[in-house]
Protein backbone atom coordinates (compact mmCIF):
# COMPACT_ATOMS: atom_id res chain seq x y z
CA UNK A 1 0.00 0.00 0.00
CA UNK A 2 1.36 3.43 -0.99
CA UNK A 3 -0.26 6.14 1.36
CA UNK A 4 1.54 9.59 0.79
CA UNK A 5 2.39 11.35 3.69
CA UNK A 6 0.55 13.62 5.54
CA UNK A 7 2.88 16.78 4.39
CA UNK A 8 2.22 14.96 0.57
CA UNK A 9 -1.97 15.37 1.10
CA UNK A 10 -1.67 18.40 2.95
CA UNK A 11 -0.11 20.27 0.28
CA UNK A 12 -2.43 18.79 -2.78
CA UNK A 13 -4.83 20.07 -0.59
CA UNK A 14 -3.37 23.18 0.09
CA UNK A 15 -3.31 23.76 -4.07
CA UNK A 16 -6.41 21.72 -4.87
CA UNK A 17 -9.17 24.36 -5.74
CA UNK A 18 -6.04 26.93 -6.55
CA UNK A 19 -5.25 25.46 -9.60
CA UNK A 20 -8.51 24.43 -10.31
CA UNK A 21 -10.05 28.12 -10.04
CA UNK A 22 -7.04 28.91 -12.02
CA UNK A 23 -7.77 26.41 -14.93
CA UNK A 24 -3.94 24.68 -14.87
CA UNK A 25 -5.37 21.69 -15.99
CA UNK A 26 -1.89 19.87 -16.31
CA UNK A 27 -0.48 21.19 -12.65
CA UNK A 28 -4.06 19.98 -11.36
CA UNK A 29 -3.23 16.40 -12.85
CA UNK A 30 0.14 16.39 -12.05
CA UNK A 31 -0.87 17.11 -8.06
CA UNK A 32 -3.13 14.45 -7.64
CA UNK A 33 -0.83 12.16 -9.26
CA UNK A 34 1.66 13.04 -6.75
CA UNK A 35 -0.60 11.65 -4.25
CA UNK A 36 -1.94 8.73 -6.39
CA UNK A 37 0.09 6.70 -7.73
CA UNK A 38 -2.46 3.79 -8.68
CA UNK A 39 -5.29 3.77 -11.82
CA UNK A 40 -7.37 1.41 -9.64
CA UNK A 41 -9.00 4.08 -8.34
CA UNK A 42 -13.22 3.83 -7.51
CA UNK A 43 -15.37 6.93 -6.87
CA UNK A 44 -18.82 7.31 -5.70
CA UNK A 45 -20.06 10.44 -7.24
CA UNK A 46 -21.93 11.30 -5.21
CA UNK A 47 -22.88 8.36 -3.16
CA UNK A 48 -25.27 6.31 -3.94
CA UNK A 49 -24.73 6.55 -7.77
CA UNK A 50 -22.96 3.61 -9.91
CA UNK A 51 -19.06 3.75 -8.75
CA UNK A 52 -16.95 5.75 -12.10
CA UNK A 53 -13.71 3.78 -12.20
CA UNK A 54 -9.48 5.11 -13.31
CA UNK A 55 -7.68 7.76 -12.67
CA UNK A 56 -8.58 9.21 -15.68
CA UNK A 57 -11.99 9.13 -14.73
CA UNK A 58 -12.08 11.66 -11.35
CA UNK A 59 -9.19 13.90 -13.35
CA UNK A 60 -9.53 14.61 -17.10
CA UNK A 61 -13.13 13.44 -17.46
CA UNK A 62 -14.09 15.80 -14.45
CA UNK A 63 -11.96 18.50 -15.65
CA UNK A 64 -13.79 18.57 -19.20
CA UNK A 65 -17.07 18.59 -17.41
CA UNK A 66 -16.91 20.80 -15.02
CA UNK A 67 -13.86 23.24 -15.06
CA UNK A 68 -15.82 26.01 -17.25
CA UNK A 69 -19.02 25.73 -14.64
CA UNK A 70 -17.17 25.30 -10.87
CA UNK A 71 -15.16 27.10 -8.90
CA UNK A 72 -13.95 25.52 -5.39
CA UNK A 73 -12.62 27.20 -2.24
CA UNK A 74 -11.13 24.37 0.20
CA UNK A 75 -13.06 25.19 3.39
CA UNK A 76 -11.57 22.18 5.64
CA UNK A 77 -9.14 19.92 5.55
CA UNK A 78 -8.33 16.54 7.77
CA UNK A 79 -5.88 13.45 7.48
CA UNK A 80 -6.28 10.63 9.61
CA UNK A 81 -4.59 7.15 8.92
CA UNK A 82 -4.95 5.82 5.45
CA UNK A 83 -7.44 8.60 4.61
CA UNK A 84 -8.34 12.53 4.36
CA UNK A 85 -11.76 14.20 4.51
CA UNK A 86 -12.44 17.48 2.79
CA UNK A 87 -15.21 19.80 2.94
CA UNK A 88 -15.35 22.02 -0.15
CA UNK A 89 -17.38 25.36 -0.75
CA UNK A 90 -18.55 24.95 -4.51
CA UNK A 91 -20.03 27.67 -6.43
CA UNK A 92 -21.72 25.70 -10.21
CA UNK A 93 -22.56 27.73 -12.62
CA UNK A 94 -22.50 30.90 -14.85
CA UNK A 95 -23.40 34.38 -14.78
CA UNK A 96 -26.72 35.38 -12.66
CA UNK A 97 -27.18 31.22 -12.82
CA UNK A 98 -24.97 30.05 -10.03
CA UNK A 99 -25.54 28.01 -7.14
CA UNK A 100 -23.62 27.33 -4.07
CA UNK A 101 -23.47 24.24 -2.19
CA UNK A 102 -20.81 22.60 -0.22
CA UNK A 103 -19.28 18.75 -1.13
CA UNK A 104 -17.86 16.36 1.60
CA UNK A 105 -15.51 14.33 -0.02
CA UNK A 106 -13.26 11.50 1.41
CA UNK A 107 -10.28 9.64 0.20
CA UNK A 108 -8.92 6.19 0.82
CA UNK A 109 -5.76 4.98 0.02
CA UNK A 110 -6.54 0.82 0.64
CA UNK A 111 -5.09 -1.82 1.97
CA UNK A 112 -5.34 -3.80 -1.75
CA UNK A 113 -3.64 -0.95 -3.12
CA UNK A 114 -6.53 0.78 -4.61
CA UNK A 115 -7.71 4.33 -3.64
CA UNK A 116 -11.17 5.37 -3.18
CA UNK A 117 -13.34 8.61 -3.16
CA UNK A 118 -16.45 9.42 -2.02
CA UNK A 119 -18.54 12.60 -2.71
CA UNK A 120 -21.67 13.67 -0.57
CA UNK A 121 -23.14 16.79 -2.22
CA UNK A 122 -27.01 17.83 -2.67
CA UNK A 123 -29.04 15.79 -5.36
CA UNK A 124 -32.61 14.87 -5.69
CA UNK A 125 -34.31 11.80 -3.46
CA UNK A 126 -35.03 10.50 -6.78
CA UNK A 127 -31.79 9.98 -8.13
CA UNK A 128 -31.18 6.32 -8.20
CA UNK A 129 -27.71 4.45 -9.17
CA UNK A 130 -28.29 4.09 -12.57
CA UNK A 131 -28.62 8.00 -13.47
CA UNK A 132 -26.04 9.82 -14.08
CA UNK A 133 -25.51 12.78 -11.63
CA UNK A 134 -23.08 14.58 -14.25
CA UNK A 135 -26.01 14.82 -16.82
CA UNK A 136 -28.69 16.23 -13.69
CA UNK A 137 -26.09 18.79 -12.73
CA UNK A 138 -25.30 19.89 -16.34
CA UNK A 139 -29.00 19.87 -17.22
CA UNK A 140 -29.55 22.11 -14.31
CA UNK A 141 -27.60 24.71 -15.42
CA UNK A 142 -28.82 24.87 -19.10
Amino acid sequence: MNIPTRDERLKHAKHHCELWNAGKKEEWIASWRSIVKTDNVVMYDPVGTEAKKGFDHFTSHAWDLFQSLLKMYLFKVHVNGNEMAWVIECHFGEGDNVVVTHSIETFQWCDDGSFQIKTYYEMPEALGEKDDPYQYLLDQNG
